[in-house]
């Protein structure tokens, strides 16, 4: 089976803690079929390279003994953000996963980098029993689906519930659909063509729910509300881990960086894969300059 994740890239924050991190990492690059794994962490300039690197494969070994495939280990130095897009491009890398307390850094390698994104609160439990995918239903949203199906087919046991958030315009997508049956019904055949791994899904629809911030239209497709409502889902079907995409189908109907994925990462308590859309591998100087391009599917080999 084509691994989900072939390069895996771990940003540690401290050479010598982030254990939630560096166990999590390893679930996934076993359930993902990582064939390598790499540990970097971005330090001040007058620091030893030598010591943090031999501080990191310390604290690796120690808190996951069994990581699938070879570990590499990496000290770089430089601005934070530019460093880390330099190394996945580098080392084209399907995923980089970094801890929640740098959800401004996740929101934007989200955005830039040519690979999907994880952000992962403080110890966290390094396991998925239950994701939710959020979605519109755009060919990013989609390749998103598929992207997350491949990833739970490697384990049976993992359920998946499908969320479509409908603000005021995306009901016009289910036009000739008035019901709330037939519209999970035509949920489901937009699905049917992204799930081709056959896994399990429970598709589940919910009118935007009014968040802290008030509800008012613009708040709606800017994504506070959106986010809002992702989070009450997640926690209402019992997910463990939330999955979207970075683009959707348009401004009021669709999943967006800038607003809805940076505004679950600031309040969730439960994991974030962000899928990144792929296309041709730009260069290192169009990434800095957040010139990547958008195409339809997600990379991931």
């Amino acid at each position: 089976m084509t691994p989900t994740f072939d390069q895996l890239v771990v940003a540690l924050g401290s050479p010598s803690d982030d254990r939630g991190l560096i166990a999590y990492a390893a679930w996934l690059a076993r359930l993902g079929g990582s064939r390598t794994v790499r540990f970097v962490h971005v330090a001040d300039p007058d620091e030893d390279a030598a010591a943090l690197r031999a501080q990191m494969r310390a604290n690796v070994t120690a808190t996951a003994p069994s990581l699938q495939g070879p570990a590499e280990y990496d000290v770089v130095h430089g601005a934070l953000t530019d460093r880390l897009l330099g190394y996945i491009d580098e080392f084209q890398a399907d995923l980089i996963i970094l801890g929640a307390k740098r959800h401004k850094l996740g929101t934007r390698l989200a955005m830039v980098a040519p690979c999907s994104v994880a952000v992962l609160p403080s110890d966290v439990a390094p396991r998925i029993s239950h994701v939710l995918v959020a979605i519109d239903f755009s060919h990013d949203a989609a390749a998103t689906m598929r992207w997350a199906s491949s990833l739970i087919a490697a384990d049976p046991s993992i359920r998946c519930t499908v969320l479509h958030v409908m603000t005021h315009e995306s009901t016009l997508l289910f036009a000739g659909h008035e019901s709330q049956e037939a519209q999970i019904e035509a949920m489901r055949g937009l699905l049917s063509e992204a799930n081709r791994d056959g896994v399990g899904i429970v598709p589940r629809l919910a009118e935007v729910r009014r968040g802290s911030e008030g509800f008012s239209l613009p708040s709606s497709v800017q994504g506070a509300d959106v986010a809002h409502t992702i989070l009450e889902e997640a926690k209402a079907c019992g997910a463990d881990c939330i999955a979207l995409s970075t683009r959707g189908r348009s401004r009021s109907a669709s999943i967006l960086l800038g607003s809805v994925a940076e505004k679950v990462m600031e309040r969730s308590s439960l994991p974030l894969l962000v899928g990144k859309p792929a296309g041709r591998r730009v260069g290192l100087a169009e990434i800095l300059l957040g010139r990547t391009a958008s195409a339809a599917g997600l990379k991931t080999s």
